[in-house]
């Protein structure tokens, strides 16, 4: 068995034809299907059954094919790595950011990933925080933006800043400050995201801890069903900032007594370490973070980082 036979296999699963498959291995057909009779002969089992229309992987074929997907992703990504370690990073990185902030970070991410390192191919997938958070356990991602790494197992996370929770809605119920309390906050129909999320959760928690009912008249799984609802005037939420989607019209109003705080952090999972492209990434996101929280975009409070090899 050669990493070239399986190489084959794996072009020829995906591109359903032997025909095919030649044409996008740039090599002749019977010499393609010499190669993968060579590895069934070897293996003393059929991977493949030729169809009228094409051909389907038999259950041996699934299953090497899989196995044979992962040998190859772990080879090329080595070959990446010894390329990177000449000071060029290359190769695939994906992370995850939490899609309230998709639209403040998603362009500048690509946008310099592309300026700085045009070796590495970035995958960015903006999501609900839960789904980033086992996106990052499960290592699916090299690293991501979560608020809640505490909840996580077997992660690495570094703590960027703290950021406070705001009450968004077409009309504040009290006073015309910037700030609102929980429990001014808690006189009008709310929005929520489910008891599922980090968010609510956090939300629900500080009620409990200060005596104060919420009104949660809407639960809503989609970022944009709850700003549509926010937009129309039925419910006010509580959310970070920047608000997802909030319409121009609507106000904001940091809660206080008590104030409701999340820690934002960059992690990633303790059983995938950061390739070399992986590290230059976080760094980029990093630098990308403070400058928001910074310029106030993202609004929040830094936490000082502690000097490399200190205790």
């Amino acid at each position: 068995m050669t990493l070239k036979q399986l190489r084959y296999l794996i072009v020829i699963a995906e591109a359903g034809s032997f025909s095919a498959a030649a044409r996008k291995a740039y090599i002749a057909q019977p010499a393609l299907s010499r190669q993968i009779g060579m590895l069934e002969s070897e293996l003393e089992m059929q991977l493949l059954v030729r169809q009228h229309d094409g051909v389907d992987l038999t259950d041996a074929g699934r299953r090497l094919y899989e196995v044979a997907r992962s040998v190859i992703q772990k080879i090329d990504s080595v070959k990446d790595e010894l390329v990177s370690s000449r000071g060029n990073p290359r190769g695939r990185v994906s992370i995850a950011i939490p899609v309230t902030s998709s639209a403040l970070l998603l362009p500048a991410i690509i946008r310099r990933a592309r300026e700085k390192f045009e070796g590495i191919e970035l995958v960015v997938r903006d999501g609900l925080s839960k789904e980033g958070g086992e996106a990052i356990e499960l290592g699916k991602v090299d690293f991501g933006i979560v608020p809640n790494a505490e909840e996580l197992e077997g992660v690495i996370a570094e703590p960027i800043f703290i950021e406070r929770l705001y009450w968004v809605g077409q009309q504040a119920p009290a006073g015309d400050g910037d700030t609102i309390t929980l429990a001014d906050a808690a006189t009008q129909p709310l929005v929520m995201p489910p008891r599922s999320l980090h968010l609510r959760r956090r939300i629900e928690q500080a009620a409990m801890a200060a005596g104060v009912e919420l009104d949660v008249r809407y639960e809503q799984q989609s970022a944009y069903g709850i700003a549509g609802l926010v937009s129309s005037g039925l419910a006010a939420t509580i959310s970070n900032w920047p608000p997802i989607d909030a319409p121009s019209h609507a106000m904001a109003r940091r809660i206080v007594e008590p104030e409701i705080l999340r820690t934002v952090s960059i992690a990633h999972s303790a059983h995938k370490p950061l390739s070399f492209a992986a590290s230059c990434i976080h760094d980029l996101v990093r630098e990308l973070l403070v400058e928001c929280v910074r310029n106030g975009a993202w609004k929040g409070e830094l936490i000082e980082r502690s000097p490399r090899g200190a205790d």
